[in-house]
């Protein structure tokens, strides 16, 4: 059999192929036709004696939509997909003539069936749309963008608690029967993956619901016009090199500024230290108890206000730029949180004490993100030594505020001294900090990012043999007597398919075990 070209015309769509597709589908299978065209010569249709469409039924449908539009609308659809986005100009007007040139004289390419009875015709028809293997999770989640497969027709992951549960509020207790995301969100090991494909999802979902991409800290800490306009550098390579440009140049040269300020906002939310909601709600979750008050010393943005009181806590913070106290509170109006413009230190002038269930932070990196000139800004301080003493004087106060029994959360990543290019000892200084508050560590936690920024700087630090940091540290404090724990947090209930979720995550099952205290 071989591949033949004809006119459009000449194919009669078959009505009786039990296939159907949704607008929304369609909509994309469109697109993916006008921006790889050269797709339809790798998966001709498939026709019968009379060219009835047996095969690519709904290629030729899109293919006869698109011979209906003007070029207008051609250049109006090629422009909302990513994948036409990252080419060239020049690649961009070659594939918008080539539409031109296909519509006037539009044709496909097909492969004759002739040879086929037509029970046999019948059968392909059927098997033509089988898939019979499944797709390997993992590798779509961790080398495959999630919005282009989006883009592409791929229903990768989808998360029916969100589809058909209520998100209008709701509480942190689970029915018993619940699946394993619905109780836990993920499995519960020492190792949080957010580049899994679930957790990309349920992100989404909640960055959706929470509308914070950290407005009020732009440009903290996207410092390199190469990950700040990371498709626009990746898109124009080529193009640099023919004129033998620099980045920098090209884009005080050749790109408006409308352009670099969309390019920007696309990775806004990744180059912001803006805290991850699917952490926040493990965190309630697992270390806190039902309608239970929960707050925050250095509470930065919305997410985890948000976060826990959607999950029906009570939440008070402390953020020390009115700033974003006062975006925090216009984000969680009407919800039982509540942003105080005060410095972290005093928290207990602000909070009873005894009086707090879960304490929750993600304090500043020292000197990774400058939040503001303040004098008393944690970020802001021109010593090491004088970062910490603040973090210290406001942990401590916090734990007065929390009940015995209780856990405290901190999330945390060391950073380098810039003099010296040596790590300062963060994570270890926190942990210092609680021990001697009486509240030591009784998990630590390690979060992978996901690491597309963090290619782009990987070569540059190998220069000096540095390792490019992809984790953050979530250490778990408890204060009281561990054996209290049973009693004071209700049992979260899982059933034998959990188990074997679980086993099947965890990658490590030849590592040891750990004796319940």
């Amino acid at each position: 059999m071989k591949t033949e070209i004809v006119n459009l015309s000449q194919i009669q769509v078959n009505s009786a192929n039990p296939r159907t597709i949704t607008d929304t589908k369609f909509d994309k299978l469109i697109k993916s036709i006008l921006v790889l065209p050269k797709m339809l010569e790798l998966r001709p249709i498939v026709v019968d004696s009379t060219f009835t469409a047996l095969g690519g039924n709904m290629r030729f449908r899109a293919l006869s939509a698109i011979a209906d539009m003007d070029t207008a609308e051609v250049l109006a659809r090629l422009s909302d997909v990513r994948d036409f986005q990252k080419k060239t100009q020049a690649e961009q007007d070659n594939l918008v003539a080539y539409w031109e040139r296909w519509k006037d004289k539009p044709t496909a390419h097909i492969i004759r069936a002739s040879e086929l009875s037509e029970a046999e015709q019948r059968e392909f028809i059927i098997k033509d749309n089988v898939g019979f293997g499944d797709w390997d999770m993992d590798a779509l989640a961790n080398e495959w963008d999630a919005e282009e497969l989006d883009d592409w027709g791929l229903d990768v992951w989808q998360n029916k608690e969100w589809e058909n549960g209520n998100e209008s509020g709701g509480t942190n207790s689970t029915p018993a029967n619940a699946s394993l995301n619905d109780r836990f969100v993920v499995p519960p090991f020492s190792i949080l993956d957010t580049r899994k494909g679930y957790w990309q999802d349920r992100k989404k979902k909640w960055r959706d619901l929470i509308g914070d991409f950290g407005e009020s800290r732009n440009d903290t800490l996207i410092t390199s016009p190469e990950i700040k306009y990371k498709d626009l550098y990746q898109r124009t390579r080529q193009h640099r090199e023919e004129l033998g440009v620099s980045f920098k140049e090209y884009l005080d040269k050749y790109v408006p500024d409308e352009v670099k300020e969309h390019e920007a906002n696309k990775v806004l939310s990744a180059g912001v230290s803006l805290l991850d909601p699917v952490m926040a709600e493990i965190v309630c979750r697992w270390f806190g108890l039902e309608n239970c008050k929960t707050f925050d010393c250095f509470a930065g943005d919305s997410v985890f206000g948000y976060v826990s009181a959607y999950l029906g806590n009570e939440f008070t913070g402390i953020e020390l730029r009115p700033e974003q106290a006062q975006l925090n509170s216009e984000r969680v109006e009407g919800m039982s949180a509540r942003y105080i413009c005060d410095d972290g230190q005093n928290v207990a002038q602000h909070i009873a004490p005894q009086s707090q269930d879960l304490l929750f932070s993600c304090p500043p990196y020292f000197d990774l993100e400058k939040y503001s000139d303040l004098e008393n800004d944690a970020s802001n301080q021109g010593s090491y030594g004088d970062f910490i003493k603040i973090l210290e004087n406001a942990f401590k106060a916090a734990v007065g505020c929390l009940k015995d029994n209780r856990f405290a959360v901190i999330v945390v990543g060391d950073v380098r001294d810039k003099s010296t290019g040596f790590y300062y000892d963060f994570c270890g200084d926190i942990k210092r900090i609680f021990r001697e508050a009486g509240m030591p560590l009784y998990n630590e936690i390690i979060l992978i990012e996901t690491g597309a920024s963090t290619a782009l700087r990987a070569s540059r630090y190998m220069e000096s043999r540095k390792v490019a940091k992809m984790h953050q540290n979530i250490l778990v404090f408890y204060k009281g007597n561990a054996k209290e724990i049973k009693k004071q947090f209700k049992k979260i209930e899982y059933a034998s398919e959990d188990l074997e979720l679980f086993r099947m995550d965890s990658g490590n099952e030849p590592g040891g075990t750990e004796e319940e205290v």
